[in-house]
């Protein structure tokens, strides 16, 4: 007879309790120090049952309090199928002014008020970032560094934040010098400074589409065109009608896309899809602003490269730490490569800055070790949340609903049927205190009606999962 392992013993033992009842949906399980003592195992046994457990979803890890046992409803989703993927839309190739909708800024604010399940927001839940980790690295720069904090953050950003930032770069395959990264306060403010340095008022802009409303909300303010290039919720951008558009004379001054993980549809482009839009762009003097923001967050074996890498100098890179450390403090970089000099000149002239304070507990923070555990907690958390409202998608929602299938970041792409309206469905949502983001938000012309985005970042407790059922039953209620 094959000999029991022992952190299946430790599986065992969880399952047991939650069978007999002595632990309920929600609550805690032994600690790992104390279930070792328990059982007279080791701590790294204990660790290994616990991951088993938490890759079935019979347990959660919640950061600084354990692991809790998942509802029994989330359990059980584990044979039923999901949704079948997401699809790419056709985009007539017309440059066009952005037309922004009216009820953007009440869907935006909607998805941040207290009460309010926020599957329409953006960022991640407060729970799961290193607050109080920061908050000690603030206040020991604060002692460390009383004087210097107190003045303003002169040329690229801290040295050491930059340095490390660098350092940060070239493990994900790029190859940087120092004096190319300067500190910003945001890649929205990045942007900016970019294209006002690449375009005129009247230009037109290539974006992709489905993409970050921010992408097209600069380009509005600029009084620029966009020609929206579609992208396939699960490969990305297409280098064919990027192609096609300039067989069609449209020459964009600049290309704006996230290839890794992009916010709506969490789409991953392959390396040689990368390859080719590179080539595609340097042949035809296309800058590149890639906003790498969730390329950290990937749910395999290994980061994916960032345009960046295949392209030191045609890409102009904007990373951030807000959807993994701390939306609050800002801490932005831009990697600009041959428009490195253009770029720090308007830096300065617009006094574009990040407190020094805030710069240096960030470093600090880096500096102490820690971040790759909790980067890769937040992986696994995500993943384990959009398979859950996946499969929660699939039994809910109407007959013939899609879903992307996204391989890291923390949003979900919905596709509904045809007939359906996403912006209605939102307005009902928001009557019963449920958020989502209407497709028409990632759009310069109100495409994606019967789409919408899904932040997975809220924790799937019995409420969460309440709110889809809803939202099925609400979406189900609107076919005309």
């Amino acid at each position: 007879m094959e000999k029991v392992k022992k952190y299946e013993q430790v599986v065992e033992r969880v399952m047991n309790l939650i069978d007999q009842g002595v632990i309920k949906d929600g609550d805690k399980i032994p600690s790992v120090r104390g279930m070792s003592k328990q059982m007279g195992v080791s701590v790294m046994t204990v660790l290994e049952g616990y991951r088993r457990l938490e890759a079935k979803n019979v347990i959660l890890s919640l950061p600084r309090s354990g692991y809790i046992v998942r509802p029994a409803a989330h359990r059980k989703y584990q044979k039923i199928d999901r949704p079948p993927e997401a699809r790419e839309f056709e985009i007539e190739i017309s440059p066009e002014t952005v037309k922004r909708p009216d009820l953007m800024d009440e869907i935006f604010r909607a998805g941040y008020i207290p009460g309010i399940i926020g599957f329409g927001a953006g960022l991640p839940q407060g729970v799961d970032l290193p607050s109080e980790e920061l908050s000690l690295s603030l206040a020991r720069v604060a002692r460390t560094y009383p004087q210097e904090i107190n003045q303003y953050s002169l040329n690229q950003g801290d040295l050491e934040l930059r340095q490390i930032i660098l350092n940060y770069m070239v493990s994900a395959g790029c190859t940087p010098k120092l004096e190319e990264i300067s500190i910003i306060p945001g890649t929205t403010q990045g942007m900016m400074t970019v294209l006002r340095i690449l375009t005129s008022p009247g230009d037109v802009v290539a974006v992709e589409s489905p993409g970050y409303f921010g992408f097209y909300e600069l380009p509005e303010l600029l009084n620029l065109k966009v020609v929206e290039v579609p992208s396939n919720p699960q490969r990305g951008i297409s280098v064919d009608y990027l192609q096609a558009l300039l067989d069609q004379g449209i020459e964009p001054k600049c290309l704006i896309l996230s290839p890794n993980f992009s916010n709506p549809t969490g789409a991953l482009m392959g390396d040689e899809s990368k390859e080719q839009l590179i080539k595609l762009c340097e042949e035809n003097a296309i800058p590149i602003i890639e906003d790498d923001t969730y390329g950290d967050l990937y749910f395999g074996d290994k980061r994916p490269r960032p345009l960046k890498a295949f392209s030191p100098d045609n890409v102009i890179y904007l990373g951030n730490f807000s959807k993994t450390l701390s939306p609050g403090y800002r801490i932005a970089w831009i990697a600009p490569g041959k428009w490195q000099k253009q770029v720090a000149r308007s830096l300065h002239v617009e006094i574009v800055s990040v407190p020094l304070c805030l710069q240096k507990a960030v470093a600090d923070y880096l500096s102490h070790g820690g971040v790759l555990q909790h980067v890769r907690r937040l992986r696994k958390k995500y993943e384990a949340h959009i398979e859950i409202y996946q499969k929660l998608i699939f039994q809910y929602f109407p007959e013939g609903t899609r879903a992307g299938n996204p391989r890291g970041g923390h949003f979900l792409w919905v596709e509904l049927p045809k007939a359906y309206d996403s912006v209605i469905l939102s307005k009902l949502a928001l009557k019963e205190n449920i958020s989502i983001a209407p497709g028409i938000l990632f759009s310069s012309r109100g495409l994606y009606r019967n789409c919408f985005r899904l932040n997975c970042t809220v924790h799937c407790t019995d409420e969460a999962v309440n709110a889809i059922r809803r939202l099925g039953e609400l979406a189900k209620s609107l076919i005309l």
